[in-house]
């Protein structure tokens, strides 16, 4: 899946509306109306993108507190389309808490990212607006929200025809994944995320090959570990299940970690498995006993299971497992995988 990145240029809001609506086809100037000892705050303009099916498009919108006050913003993102879409890798002075009201003092400016994932069923020619609605909050209070919008159209496919003569062999069962037990390295795995992905062997069986997601040598403590994600992802057949049974993904997951997320949210480092752009699985360390800021070497969580629900089956599903650093630049995570595998069940 290919992703596309846009730096948007900072737009203004007018003091004297409740919501403006932001509709920018290409890079604009910063006009930003401000009254004297009221709140305000200025958004860059949205941007308009072609894209193909089965890509991920990033906005990056900034966000600037033009007012004479410190007030604080809350975030929403909807995409008319209904394809998914979420927050990821926004900056802050000192770090940021994404989908959370977060504080922006006077003169201060944040950046805010929003990835829209293109299914690979969208037709040419359909136009999608990702909304991103930034409300001010003043003294606990909604005081006014700006909008920008951001457009992506489908392009046209042009058909592509390839011909391959094969004998006709007849088999019972045909492997819908590729290289699902890593025996390849990472033949048949897409891999992005600036954390990166990489092949590697299980440290208690070095006969084992894994996938090996995020980087053991990030210092812990100086600043070392990137924001943002690495990504391994796989496009694969769903075989159908049997009557009254569904298709399950499997498989075996192993996390280290200095970072501690007790309720699994979006603020800390997790583990995370989308299947189609929707999150399925997510799993971090919640044990405040495994968390010592960095006086100690990684957390070793041991090998899990994980086991996804896919339905009847009987179609193509984008299968992507990603490790996120957020918050700031310590606490190092990062996981190996290994044996994915789709079994019938109930």
């Amino acid at each position: 899946m290919r992703t596309i990145k846009r730096v948007l240029l900072v737009c203004g809001m007018s003091a004297l509306a409740l919501f403006l609506v932001l509709v920018a086809l290409s890079r604009g100037d910063l006009a930003t109306a401000q009254s004297p000892g009221l709140p305000t705050i200025a958004v860059s303009p949205g941007y308009s993108v072609d894209v193909d099916p089965d890509t991920v498009v990033e906005y990056v919108h900034t966000i600037s507190n033009t007012g004479d006050v410190d007030v604080f913003v809350g975030f929403q993102a909807v995409a008319s389309e209904g394809w998914p879409v979420d927050f990821f890798n926004a900056t802050y002075p000192g770090g940021t808490t994404v989908g959370m009201p977060l504080p922006l003092r006077v003169s201060e400016t944040m950046t805010m990212g929003i990835r829209l994932t293109v299914p690979i069923t969208a037709s040419p020619g359909v136009v999608n607006t990702t909304t991103l609605t930034v409300t001010l909050i003043y003294e606990g209070e909604p005081y006014m929200a700006v909008a920008a919008k951001d457009i992506a159209v489908v392009r046209e496919q042009k058909p592509q025809f390839t011909y391959i003569y094969l004998p006709l062999i007849m088999r019972t069962y045909a492997p819908p994944l590729t290289n699902s037990d890593f025996s390849d390295g990472l033949a048949g795995w897409a891999v992005s995320g600036v954390l990166g992905a990489s092949a590697a062997r299980d440290p208690s069986n070095a006969d084992n090959p894994v996938a090996l997601i995020g980087d053991p040598d990030y210092v812990c403590d100086d600043g070392d570990v990137p924001i943002g994600y690495g990504r391994i992802r796989q496009y694969f057949f769903v075989p159908s299940a049997p009557a009254g049974q569904s298709m399950h993904l499997l498989f075996r997951y192993r996390i280290f970690t200095n970072d501690l997320n007790r309720a699994l949210t979006d603020v800390y480092d997790t583990f995370d498995v989308f299947v189609d752009g929707a999150l399925k699985f997510r799993d971090a360390n919640q044990n405040p006993a495994y968390f010592n800021y960095c006086e100690v070497p990684l957390y070793d969580l041991g090998w899990q299971t994980a086991d996804i629900d896919l339905g009847p089956g009987g179609t193509g599903v984008n299968l992507s497992l990603e490790v996120h650093n957020r918050y700031d630049n310590w606490y190092n995570t990062y996981v190996l995988i290994d044996d994915v595998r789709l079994v019938a069940g109930e």
